[in-house]
């Protein structure tokens, strides 16, 4: 998972759905993962509608950043309602290419 999170670049996002996908898992256990333990770029995973979610939090109780600025720094394009924009979502299949695996398990 962390080296699929890793290839994640600036500017772009993917969902939970999306990786427990690649990994073989389910949405649920991978949102705890990420708010259990450090993992690149875990900001960049939202609910699929491209929020962030109400569960989110960093692994490290000192950091306060708001996921949401983060992700507008690094170019991502938020809405009025805190929503990614879908355009820069990365799929399944894009996040699988990125992170060099060869083909999802959601085919």
């Amino acid at each position: 998972m962390n080296q699929a999170l890793a290839a994640i670049p600036a500017g772009r996002w993917t969902t939970y759905g999306d990786v427990a996908a690649l990994i073989g898992s389910h949405p649920v256990p991978v949102g705890n993962r990420l708010a259990s333990y450090s993992a690149p770029n875990a900001h960049g995973v939202l609910q699929a509608e491209g929020t962030v979610a109400p569960s989110f939090r960093w692994p490290d109780p000192g950091k306060t950043d708001d996921p949401l600025d983060v992700l507008r720094a690094e170019g991502v394009l938020i809405d009025a309602h805190g929503r990614a924009a879908a355009s820069q979502r990365l799929t399944v299949d894009e996040l699988a290419a990125l992170a060099g695996t060869f083909e999802s398990t959601d085919s």
